[in-house]
This record gives C-alpha cells, structure tokens and sequence, in this order.
C-alpha cells in the first residue's frame, strides 16, 4: 500500500484543482479570467500529475494572452472582480449560515477559493499589461544606436 500522506496529498490536490477547474469552466461562460482560472487548475494537478506538467507551458501561454485582453478590457476587468467579491460573499454566507441549499464549510470554502482565484488572477492579469506597456515604453525612450 503507498503511503497514507502521499495518498492524501494526492487526493487534496485532486478536489482542489477540481474545484479551481470548475470555477474556471464557469468563468469560460460568465466574464471573467476563465482561462486563467483554468491554467491555475492544470498548476496545482502539476504538483501531483505528470500530463498536467506536460500541459502547463502551453497553458501559461494562453493564460497570458487572456489576462492581456481581460485586463485592457474595463468591463470584463470590472464584470471579473464583482464576480470574485460576490463569490467570497457567498461563499461566507454558506459557510455560516444554513439559509441556502448545500451550505456548509466545504462548500462555503470552495465557492470563497473560487472568488479569491478570480481576483487574483485578475491582479496577474493588470501586473502582465503593466510590465508590457513598461517595456513597450522603455524600448520607445531609448536612442538608436549610432553606426
């Protein structure tokens, strides 16, 4: 039998990148960073999972094209952090309370995580534009080179 640690270990990165997954999905039809959420997803079954290491240098790429066009869009960056804050309420009001169908710390949890991974991926996205636009500008001040 493999070790019980291991065995968990591997279990707790399954339901987290599954959960992380999920939100992604979701955000692929809401607005939102769908696709980054995703690749943060593919990062996490990295630590467990061969394929998803495989997968995580094309995912990175894509993420980043995606965090660009979230990020130079206002609506979609505004639409994406409502949605994250709204998750994080939500995902307190099931943790403490019993008014909604399924509430519980789990699900609570999940639905909080899912809301923190859209802001944050929302932040990596205006931190990718920002270093962009900041080289862009670099490069615009710099003198030609004389021959």
């Amino acid at each position: 039998m493999k070790n019980p640690v291991l065995l968990l270990r591997r279990i707790a990165v399954t339901v987290v990148g599954t959960v992380i997954l999920a939100v992604g999905l979701v955000l692929l039809a809401a607005p939102g960073p769908g696709i980054l959420v995703i690749v943060l997803a593919v990062a996490v079954f990295a630590v467990e999972y061969q394929w998803a290491r495989r997968r995580l240098v094309d995912a990175r790429a894509l993420a980043r094209s995606a965090a660009e066009k979230t990020a130079t869009n206002r609506i979609a960056t505004a639409t994406a952090v409502l949605f994250g804050l709204a998750s994080i309420g939500l995902g307190g009001v099931l943790i403490f309370t019993d008014v909604l169908p399924l509430s519980g710390a789990g699900t609570g949890a999940g639905v909080a995580f899912g809301g923190l991974t859209v802001l944050v991926t929302t932040l990596y996205g205006f931190r990718e534009v920002r270093q962009a636009q900041r080289a862009t500008s670099a490069a615009r001040e710099q003198p030609p080179a004389h021959r």
